[in-house]
């Protein structure tokens, strides 16, 4: 606290969000206090390894249709703690590459290219402010703490927009250090209501993710092992998802 206090002698705003710890409503407020074109998300576990990450992120946004860039993130090991994010694994979202080491090239060289992907992490995320309010901000109300990510992630490409993921932004992420992780005895139902939601906005989403190959594993680790049977043999299209209205009383 005594950290941020004295953040405004450089020109820093700082705000205050009363009530409990809610992820998606202390972003939306900070949005709401910025006048800029761009805006990135960076949680303050986040450690960046060298000055040119965001360069790289702001050139990829670019793009008139890109709605969203991700950065490549590692453990404090060197391992890759997000590589874009897979929909479907554990009817959930997942992190890819979680078994890579960095400079490992990943399934098919996606640790190497810049591609799309169906969401990313707001850990380390750029985007337009713009777009942000075009779909509404985060969902502070169905998901105040997991998947607002994702589901901001997935109302962009509604709109038509791509997703992509640079390796060439690469920072370190402590991942929880700061709130503690969603497995804790206390925060199991909270984590379990939303991802809840999740399914039942979404559920027809994660079930047909068009960056993932229908011939792979839908288990915790992406990218990990062989469906079987394969799920479907239709081809692909990358089309705008649609969610589904979530039951009266979720």
């Amino acid at each position: 606290m005594d950290y941020l206090e004295g953040l405004s002698d450089d020109e820093i705003d700082v705000i205050s969000v009363d009530g409990p710890f809610n992820f998606a409503a202390i972003n939306n407020a900070a949005v709401d206090c910025v006048d800029t074109e761009n805006i990135c998300f960076l949680n303050n576990d986040i450690e960046a390894l060298d000055d040119g990450w965001l360069a790289e992120m702001l050139w990829r946004l670019a793009a008139p249709d890109v709605g969203a860039v991700g950065a490549k993130l590692l453990w404090p090991s060197s391992v890759v703690q997000h590589g874009g994010v897979v929909l479907g694994a554990n009817f959930s979202a997942a992190h890819a590459f979680n078994d890579r080491m960095d400079g490992d090239p990943g399934y098919g060289d996606l640790l190497q290219v810049a591609h799309e992907c169906s969401a990313l992490t707001a850990a380390c995320l750029l985007m337009r402010k713009r777009d942000f309010l075009a779909v509404g901000g985060m969902d502070e109300i169905r998901f105040p703490i997991s998947f607002n990510d994702i589901d901001l992630c997935l109302k962009l490409r509604q709109l038509g927009k791509r997703i992509v993921f640079t390796p060439d932004a690469k920072l370190v992420h402590l991942e929880s250090a700061s709130r503690g992780r969603d497995s804790a005895p206390d925060r199991k139902a909270r984590f379990g209501h939303e991802l809840a939601m999740l399914r039942a906005k979404w559920g027809e989403v994660l079930l047909d993710d068009p960056y993932y190959s229908p011939l792979l594993g839908l288990d915790s680790t992406p990218f990990s092992s062989l469906a079987w049977p394969p799920r479907s043999w239709k081809p692909r299209a990358n089309l705008p998802p649609q969610p589904t209205v979530p039951p009266i009383g979720m």
